[in-house]
């Protein structure tokens, strides 16, 4: 009876934890995408704020990414997005858009390497 129930708390516990990176991962590659969106129309003190909001809630969610996926993954993203907002501007748009491919890939890797371990 108790393996059952522990069997039941790990399936909910593998379901939540998936929940969880799926949403967080799609809201943070959004807010990226939003993010360069402001840039693209030239409004750099929106893009700047709204790259840095991304990478507050990259922080946010890395307390939780890192019991669930490898730490390199995770600190290479903040650290990539912690420099984006230097590139917002109107002499940058080729490197913010380099750095925002980069961030939004990383994300990415982030999400598979959790979904790769089943």
């Amino acid at each position: 009876w108790y393996a059952v129930a522990l069997l039941v708390l790990l399936a909910l516990l593998l379901y939540a934890a998936s929940r969880y990176m799926n949403t967080s991962t799609k809201a943070l590659d959004t807010e990226l995408s939003t993010a360069y969106t402001y840039a693209e129309a030239q409004d750099y003190d929106g893009a700047r704020a709204a790259f840095t909001l991304a990478a507050g809630h990259a922080e946010d969610y890395s307390r939780i990414w890192m019991l669930l996926t490898r730490r390199s993954l995770v600190d290479q993203l903040n650290q990539t997005l912690a420099t984006i907002p230097s590139y917002v501007s109107e002499d940058n748009m080729a490197d913010l858009a380099v750095e925002t491919a980069r961030a939004r890939t990383q994300v990415r890797q982030i999400k598979q390497s959790f979904f790769s371990w089943f």
